[in-house]
């Protein structure tokens, strides 16, 4: 089995709290899956797999957010002194139109040439503070474009990050939930699920984005539910109630988690019963402590 990602738990945290294991923010295994460098015409084609691993991008995450889908394949992991994301994708318009989520100056500098796992790729660095966010870019295999964004000393550390990425194997994408009715034409276009630290367990959230060709497209998204309760709702959207939630968002309370629907104001072209129909089909799957049962 791949290991997902190998940390070091800061201190500072309640003597009781559960110490943090690789494996609590690793997604499962998927036997059978090439890795990207077998076949880097499948990265970002299936929602479902994500086909690379991360052995070490910070030494301290909390959590860590994985996609697959729509071109792309990505991981973020997030600690108290730490953060970094690695993308992975078909061409590198792909990667240059990916909104940055780390925090900089807005003042990048030059490109410089560098060397990552023996192959040829380029990084430049945005100050940050007393920190230089790191933008590490190269082609692991013919066919593919990485890049890694981690705060670093300098290039010599970023790239020293960057080559530790690994492309031999495959893990699945996966969130607790199944959507058994999709609208006309619609299929799954985008699989995104955040594990982490919790009282509860590692699951923190969790979405699906479905869609068609015509550029519809809406997110399911389930987080644990609070322990105060939510209100019943009063639209039927199969045999559950649910509820409107502001503008274009539908909600509705599926133990154990928060459903929500999210309509126009995250694509457009899908109504509020387009949105009920989804929202009925909603089933859970499996434990939310065990991602390989989901």
């Amino acid at each position: 089995a791949l290991a997902a990602v190998v940390l070091v738990v800061p201190t500072g945290r309640a003597p009781d709290a559960a110490p943090l294991t690789p494996a609590a923010l690793a997604l499962p295994d998927a036997p059978g899956q090439p890795g990207a460098a077998a076949r880097p015409e499948v990265v970002g084609s299936d929602p479902g797999v994500v086909h690379f691993a991360t052995p070490a991008l910070v030494g301290d995450a909390e959590s860590a957010t994985w996609t697959a889908g729509r071109g792309v394949e990505s991981v973020e992991f997030r600690g108290r002194t730490g953060q970094a994301r690695f993308a992975l994708a078909r061409s590198a318009a792909t990667l240059d139109g990916l909104q940055q989520t780390l925090s900089s100056a807005g003042r990048p500098q030059q490109r410089t040439d560098v060397r990552v796992g023996g192959r040829p790729g380029v990084a430049w660095f945005d100050p940050s503070g007393d920190r230089q966010l790191w933008f590490v870019r190269w082609r692991p295999a013919d066919g593919l474009w990485a890049q890694l964004d981690i705060y670093a000393a300098g290039r010599d550390e970023a790239t020293g990050a960057a080559s530790r990425v690994r492309f031999d194997g495959a893990h699945r994408c996966v969130v607790p939930f199944r959507l058994r009715s999709l609208p006309a034409g619609a299929r799954l276009l985008e699989c995104a699920v955040t594990l982490g630290r919790s009282e509860r367990g590692p699951f923190l959230e969790g979405s699906l984005v479905v869609g068609d060709g015509s550029d519809r497209w809406m997110t399911i998204r389930a987080q644990p539910a609070p322990g105060d309760g939510s209100r019943a709702g009063d639209l039927a959207a199969g045999p559950y109630r649910a509820r409107r939630q502001g503008d274009d968002v539908l909600e509705m309370r599926v133990e154990p988690c928060v459903v929500e629907a999210f309509l126009a104001g995250w694509g457009r072209g899908y109504t509020e019963a387009d949105g009920l129909a989804v929202l009925g089909g909603y089933r859970p799957a499996g434990d939310l402590g065990r991602p390989t049962s989901w």
